[in-house]
């Protein structure tokens, strides 16, 4: 999980998600709208994985992020 400095919340990194014009996003992508660093924006995202939040799968070489029905909900009732 984040270290110290990690000033996001788990909801923010969903809605950065939810936000994107694809119906997915990369580490890449959402790293720069973080505080942290983007080998700490993926294990955060894989965490949300972990978590239930999140679903994932590697494309190629990249591993793409997506809302799961849990993250949706979180998000619905957090808004």
């Amino acid at each position: 999980m984040p270290g110290p400095d990690a000033e996001d919340t788990a909801d923010e990194l969903l809605r950065h998600v939810r936000l994107r014009p694809d119906p997915f996003a990369t580490a890449k992508d959402i790293e720069p709208k973080t505080s942290v660093g983007y080998k700490q924006t993926r294990n955060r995202l894989d965490q949300l994985v972990e978590d239930g939040y999140l679903n994932s799968r590697k494309v190629g070489n990249v591993k793409v992020y997506w809302l799961s029905e849990s993250g949706k909900q979180r998000l619905a009732e957090s808004d």
